[in-house]
């Protein structure tokens, strides 16, 4: 190999379940490889009896068992593969993923002893491996999930003209239940929501919901899961239909997200997560979580708005026509233009702020994730994956997300508010120019009156005096 060659190990594990010893199952084929190679992990079951998909068992410390696992080529060419045992836990978003071959097992796939690790089987052919599984003495009471692998290795180029070793991987899942105390106890750890306000409110709006669910027992769960948004007063708006919960394994948190749409912009809007998780034993608690949200429906409310004032002005428009009639007053002049400056101004930096604010991020998933490949296995067999990223650390960590703020009102709820109330300070301005232009022409100099007296005005006649004192002397 060149001096510079990077070990990539990285997988697509596809499996399967299990039920007692059987002759295998006819595999289902799986696709090609670039170099034809394909085959099926899966265990083996006795003849007469029903074919398992996975290995399963109920044992209790100290106590061990002997199985077989069947490696199926389903190519033309000789098929060297690397079989051994690890362990399995749940990716953030719930799918069933294994540890690569780099990664030590630190609980089943310690447990398990196979007749050697490196196996080639012959073209159209199935070899049966025996393996030995024993329960530690101190092990913990409860399910114990991991899967055993057969892996290929080949050295491949990259375009760069890096020689990197590619591991493509299938695998069987592998479940122990240990006998002792069971707690069967989850719980929704957070839940964040996020309204799209549309422009049309009729149209009705998206909400994307995330929800955790922390697996705090010591056994497997599964289940489904409903998402209900309300209204005001408790009013059904909407709801996502049943959604399935993985299977989620002891110790293990897990992230979901489901956009609900066709929600009227109603106000407050309540979005309510129901999940209903079930062991082996049978159903735990309701799983309930909610969390609140405005959404306003900005345009409607400024249609009603307009409609309102134009109707009040409608009906008072000759009260108001007197008002504007009479000599206005200084004080009432310059309120009213204050008033719209001061309108004016707000308006103008709302916009600015507004449109200059920068867009909240779309995506709610958290970032530790953002560049995680989830290596998952789903039922039965399926054909080798390659990939260039590594699998995340199988650790289970349990982090409380703090509540996030509502956010602050959509942009087009902002600009509506901010037009209307622009509107309202320029009528404000236009009504106070016209008092004052109204106050300067009713304004005359009081010379006017003595040095040019209107032909038809009449000297003012005192009262009681008689018609002849006013007439003038022959």
């Amino acid at each position: 190999m060149p001096s510079r060659t990077a070990a990539l190990l990285i997988a697509a594990l596809v499996a399967g379940l299990v039920a007692g010893p059987v002759a295998a199952p006819a595999p289902a084929p799986a696709a090609p490889d670039d170099d034809g190679s394909k085959w099926s992990v899966l265990p083996v079951s006795a003849a007469g009896q029903p074919p398992r998909n996975a290995f399963d068992y109920r044992l209790k410390p100290g106590e061990q068992v002997t199985d077989h696992v069947s490696i199926n080529n389903l190519g033309t060419t000789p098929l060297t593969v690397a079989v051994y045992a690890t362990d399995a836990f749940n990716s953030p978003d719930g799918a069933y993923a294994l540890l690569t071959a780099a990664q030590e097992p630190r609980d089943i796939g310690t447990w398990v002893t196979l007749a050697g690790r490196d196996h080639t089987v012959p073209p159209r052919t199935r070899l049966d491996i025996p393996f030995t599984l024993r329960v530690p003495a101190n092990a913990a009471p409860g399910d114990h999930s991991g899967g055993i692998v057969a892996s290929i290795t080949t050295p491949q180029t990259t375009p760069e003209g890096q020689t990197v070793n590619v591991e493509r991987r299938v695998g069987t899942r592998l479940h122990t239940r240990v006998n002792g105390p069971v707690r069967a106890v989850a719980r929704i750890s957070a839940v964040d929501v996020r309204y799209d306000n549309p422009l049309n409110p009729f149209g009705g709006g998206g909400m994307t919901v995330t929800y955790r669910v922390v697996n705090e027992g010591n056994v497997r769960l599964k289940g489904k899961a409903v998402i209900s948004v309300d209204g005001p007063f408790g009013v059904a708006l909407a709801d996502s239909g049943p959604i399935d919960v993985p299977e989620l394994l002891p110790d293990s948190e897990v992230r979901f997200t489901r956009r609900v749409e066709g929600i009227f912009p109603a106000g407050p809007l309540s979005a309510t997560v129901r999940v209903n998780a079930e062991s082996a034993e049978g159903p735990i608690e309701l799983l309930t979580a909610e969390r609140s949200v405005w959404a306003m429906p900005w345009l409607l409310l400024a249609v009603v708005l307009i409609v309102v004032l134009g109707g009040l002005g409608f009906v008072f428009r000759r009260p108001v026509r007197r008002l504007l009639r009479r000599r206005p007053t200084p004080a009432t002049a310059t309120v009213l233009l204050v008033l719209a400056v001061l309108t004016t101004v707000l308006t103008a930096g709302a916009l600015l702020a507004v449109w200059a604010a920068p867009a909240a991020a779309a995506d709610p998933s958290d970032s530790a994730h953002s560049n995680e490949l989830r290596v998952t296995i789903g039922p039965a067999t399926s054909s080798p994956t390659t990939s260039a990223t590594p699998t995340p650390t199988p650790t289970p960590t349990v982090t409380p997300t703090a509540d996030p703020p509502t956010g602050p009102l959509p942009r087009t709820g902002y600009s509506i508010v901010a037009l209307v109330v622009g509107g309202a300070g320029l009528v404000a301005g236009g009504a106070g120019l016209r008092l004052l232009v109204r106050r300067r022409t009713n304004r005359r100099p009081a010379s006017t009156a003595i040095d040019s007296p209107d032909a038809n005005s009449r000297p003012p006649t005192a009262p009681g005096s008689a018609l002849s004192n006013s007439a003038p002397p022959r």
